[in-house]
């Protein structure tokens, strides 16, 4: 299936590429850049999948499917909404400021998103989370761009999505029906939430990948410098460690090789025998274990003899 997809894209590149095509450039042009943001997440096996399962919002741009919402006459936008944004998202080369730029884009839908959040908040009287706004073409890695992809990339909606409920309580005979009416709306609701928040989610990733000033391996000068301090304090560890084993290499010898006498013996665990009294006979030569032997060896005939020569 790559294999045919690049085949078509590249034929159909070929066909609709700007210089093949003197006498209708501009719809040309804006064919082939079609085409290559259709190739581009073809291509991608992750996106691919996001798009099958969400190909007739995408394509046929079907409200039907989630439909308006209005809550407190604000309109809330829906899953379908954040679907229906990636072709124009994909499809833009316009990275300046502009309301039709990449930028203006989604710098209004996400601060769109952000004011339904802290309206959402406001109606069930909870506390806010501020979402950072999208900045501008000129905006550095490390002075918003950074945090904006941290904190959105986390998103989790505040909306009750109420709007999902299908039973109307009143309507319930008893307390075990509308136990179970509560039970499915609750199913709905949760639903709905969990497949917004991936849905936004899946946008902020989406447009990450695209974003020229998202820079996935950038470090601060701070950082930088921090990292190369840890560096080198761990290489200095390890030269410290190396000389330590070398040092005690030389100067601890094995258990074996080790003086028997009592100096050895100190600060020892293992106890050094004390050495043993020999006693030995000058006239006969021979040395005995005990002062018995000796003595029954003094009074031999044979020491008696040697005694007297």
């Amino acid at each position: 299936a790559r294999a045919r997809i690049k085949k078509a894209y590249r034929k159909k590149a070929l066909e609709l590429h700007p210089d093949r095509n003197y006498g209708n450039v501009e719809e040309t042009t804006k064919q082939f850049a079609e085409v290559q943001s259709a190739y581009a997440v073809l291509s991608d096996p992750q996106e691919r999948a996001w798009y099958d399962s969400h190909r007739n919002v995408i394509l046929r741009g079907d409200d039907a499917v989630q439909g308006q919402h209005y809550e407190h006459d604000v309109r809330i936008t829906t899953t379908a909404d954040i679907m229906k944004m990636l072709p124009k998202i994909n499809a833009c080369r316009n990275f300046s400021d502009s309301s039709s730029s990449f930028y203006g884009i989604l710098r209004d839908n996400f601060d769109t998103l952000a004011k339904e959040e802290e309206l959402a908040c406001e109606w069930q009287q909870i506390d806010p989370l501020a979402y950072p706004g999208f900045g501008n073409a000129n905006d550095e890695h490390n002075s918003g761009v950074r945090s904006f992809y941290a904190v959105w990339g986390s998103f989790a909606t505040k909306k009750d999505f109420a709007w999902m409920d299908i039973y109307r309580y009143s309507e319930a005979p008893d307390r075990r029906v509308r136990r179970l009416m509560e039970k499915e709306n609750k199913r709905l609701r949760e639903d709905a939430i969990r497949e917004f928040n991936d849905a936004v989610r899946s946008l902020v990733a989406f447009v990450k990948k695209r974003d020229p000033r998202f820079k996935p391996n950038a470090q601060s000068e701070a950082d930088r410098q921090r990292t190369l301090r840890d560096a080198a304090a761990a290489q200095a560890a390890r030269a410290r460690a190396a000389n330590q084993a070398k040092v005690e290499g030389i100067v601890v010898l094995p258990h074996w090789a080790r003086s028997a006498g009592p100096e050895a013996s100190e600060g020892s665990d293992t106890p050094v025998e004390e050495p043993k009294q020999v006693y030995e006979c000058v006239v006969c030569d021979k040395a005995f274990k005990s002062e018995k032997q000796f003595e029954a060896h003094e009074r031999s005939k044979k020491h008696v003899k040697a005694a007297q020569q």
